[in-house]
């Protein structure tokens, strides 16, 4: 956690809700489960999106508004490649709190989606290249 990250936060409307769930996620969760910490919540993810199968593209995007994770849109599809940009205030609230905030819960959520999607084994990496934005490349078999 940022040592700033309440100055930092108090430019964004909802910081209090933002901030708390920053510190639980990626705070708290990252020091209990420490290197296992990107394994779990990939395979957490994984496990929201067998409870709440979405089975569309929209249905995602839906999921990922109502969770407060962002705002996602795919902007490129292959037959086995799929890219996703995942933007908005909560990405620049997590950025503004966290140093390098961790997608990996994102991550299984969106490879167990497609792969429920196109009964294809899935893989999800990202990267965050810049403070304001997240690219999710599902890799698909």
């Amino acid at each position: 956690m940022k040592k700033d990250a309440y100055k930092n936060l108090s430019k964004f409307s909802n910081n209090q809700t933002a901030f708390s769930l920053a510190l639980l996620r990626d705070g708290i969760l990252n020091d209990i489960l420490d290197d296992d910490a990107n394994d779990i919540l990939y395979y957490a993810g994984k496990e929201v999106a067998r409870q709440f199968y979405t089975k569309t593209l929209n249905g995602i995007q839906e999921f990922f508004s109502a969770a407060g994770w962002g705002d996602i849109q795919i902007s490129s599809q292959k037959e086995n490649k799929e890219s996703w940009l995942l933007t908005g205030e909560a990405i620049k609230i997590r950025s503004a709190a966290i140093d390098e905030p961790s997608y990996f819960l994102e991550a299984g959520f969106l490879a167990q989606e497609i792969q429920q999607q196109t009964h294809r084994g899935t893989e999800c990496s990202y990267q965050s290249d810049d403070k304001s934005r997240v690219i999710f490349t599902v890799y698909i078999d």
